[in-house]
């Protein structure tokens, strides 16, 4: 086999450019540097401590969501347990000890496992934290708000269980509640459940219009609220359909004197688009446990009692009665 000659040797084996050799100290000052990058624009707080908990950086955002004060890092990087106890006393962490809030959460990053919950701080703010241990050493905690989203969160739940009108309990927290309240009564104590029809609600929508009679359901539904105690449930089932859980009573009289007190609040004068209308309200009553200790059968009893009011007049009250 000939020899190869200088020019015959292939393209890519020529460079007259010098060889790139990177020295490991480039190397590392590079991904030093992809890690700054990456901790300065990670969307929220983020710092990294070395293996004795050990502050080795922190990114501006988290110094900024969380109110770290220059004077923190005046001399130098904080140490975990420093920065937990300026938390603590300056009310972070909620009330309690100080020393036993510091205690708790270094007990909790020594043991090394990854864990996440939601703290609200003193201002309103909702702030996901997330800690995860590295595997040689060193723990890395990262701060994210959360606020707008746990208040969206707290919306659609609330629209879930509210009626979009009156902003009453809709029907399916009405049970809710109603359940907890005999649950209660099975082990002590007495509840009232009131079923009211309005009277006279269907000739302000047909003379005055839709609007005219969501106005005035929605002024309903503030007298209601009005005229109980803060632990009672008023409820909009539908249409001109409402209902109360009269929680805790001592006697049978309370939920008449509720239901005296109802009768004459509807029976008032509303102002609705300019117009003085005066409507009622019918009202059947049951009571746990004389009753009944389901929610089926309390509220089948009040609408038994219902219809008997509206029977003997309108604008009035009747408890069930056993008619067999």
């Amino acid at each position: 086999m000939s020899a190869l000659r200088k020019s015959d040797a292939p393209a890519d084996c020529k460079s007259d450019e010098p060889a790139k050799i990177s020295s490991p100290e480039q190397s590392l000052s590079e991904r030093v540097r992809l890690l700054e990058a990456v901790v300065e624009n990670f969307p929220g707080g983020i710092s990294l401590f070395d293996d004795d908990l050990r502050m080795v950086l922190c990114n501006e955002q988290q110094k900024s969501m969380l109110d770290y004060p220059p004077e923190l890092f005046r001399d130098g990087n904080p140490n975990m347990e420093d920065l937990f106890r300026f938390n603590a006393e300056r009310g972070e962490y909620g009330p309690g000890s100080a020393d036993e809030h510091v205690k708790r959460r270094l007990e909790l990053v020594r043991q090394r496992t990854p864990h996440s919950y939601h703290r609200t701080r003193p201002n309103g703010t909702v702030l996901e934290v997330r800690g995860v241990p590295l595997g040689g050493g060193g723990f890395v905690t990262t701060y994210l708000d959360v606020t707008e989203q746990r208040r969206n969160q707290e919306l659609v739940a609330h629209m879930a269980h509210h009626d979009h009108l009156t902003d009453l309990p809709n029907r399916a927290l009405f049970n809710d509640r109603l359940q907890q309240a005999i649950a209660k009564t099975k082990r002590s104590g007495t509840i009232a459940v009131l079923c009211l029809d309005l009277d006279r609600f269907k000739p302000v929508n047909d003379q005055l219009g839709h609007q005219a009679g969501d106005e005035l359901l929605k002024q309903v539904a503030d007298r209601l609220r009005a005229s109980v105690r803060d632990h009672d449930t008023v409820a909009r089932l539908g249409g001109d359909e409402f209902a109360i859980v009269q929680a805790d009573i001592r006697r049978r009289s309370d939920a008449s004197v509720l239901a005296r007190r109802l009768v004459t609040a509807m029976h008032e004068p509303f102002a609705v688009c300019g117009h003085s209308i005066s409507i009622g309200t019918s009202i059947g009553i049951s009571v746990a446990p004389d009753d009944g200790l389901s929610l089926d059968e309390l509220l089948r009893k009040a609408d038994l009692a219902l219809y008997r009011s509206k029977r003997d007049g309108r604008g009035t009250f009747s408890f069930y009665v056993d008619e067999h």
